[in-house]
């Protein structure tokens, strides 16, 4: 074979080969979990009573000031694939977080109704202190927020979310963040 034949098969390997990468390099992402809907197989265990309970308590520190959730919602929510990107979304990961609430809330498309409606929900009390009681064995996602007006009325304080293993009829004690 001649050295330009050699050379121009070559050159034209590698260039089908970088095309392909570019290719790949701007093919549209998977569909994402918030994209789909969630099967209700995920969620129906969550529906059942259950014999543990979660409870916890949220606070955070600025200066010598410590704040509360006070008045503030709690969720228990059941894990999914839907729930966890949507707290990967929000918080960076499926684990444990915080969003600060100088970031502005995470804006969705739309809420999966199976998602709402099997979010358990109460309120925090003036200490700070919630609690989900009768919950079935599984994965959950507790939520809340700790948010107070700093100088200039700007909003403090943030989000946090931590994933708790419920099992054996026990009580499950969360400290966020």
């Amino acid at each position: 074979m001649k050295p330009t034949a050699l050379i121009l098969g070559l050159a034209a390997t590698l260039a089908a080969a970088g095309c392909s990468q570019f290719d790949q390099a701007f093919a549209p992402p998977p569909p994402s979990a918030l994209a789909q809907p969630i099967p209700a197989s995920e969620v129906e265990w969550s529906k059942k009573s259950g014999a543990n309970t979660v409870s916890g308590i949220a606070t955070l520190k600025a200066g010598d000031t410590t704040h509360t959730c006070a008045g503030q919602g709690a969720n228990l929510v059941p894990d999914n694939a839907y729930a966890r990107a949507r707290m990967t979304a929000i918080f960076g990961n499926d684990t444990r977080g915080t969003r600060a609430s100088s970031q502005g809330p995470v804006k969705f498309d739309r809420d999966d109704p199976l998602y709402v409606s099997t979010l358990r929900r109460t309120t925090c009390d003036a200490s700070g202190s919630f609690s989900f009681p009768r919950v079935p064995d599984g994965l959950w996602y507790v939520t809340t927020a700790v948010k107070w007006d700093g100088p200039g009325d700007r909003a403090e304080g943030g989000s946090m979310m931590k994933r708790v293993d419920v099992r054996g009829g026990k009580l499950v004690k969360v400290t966020l963040p």
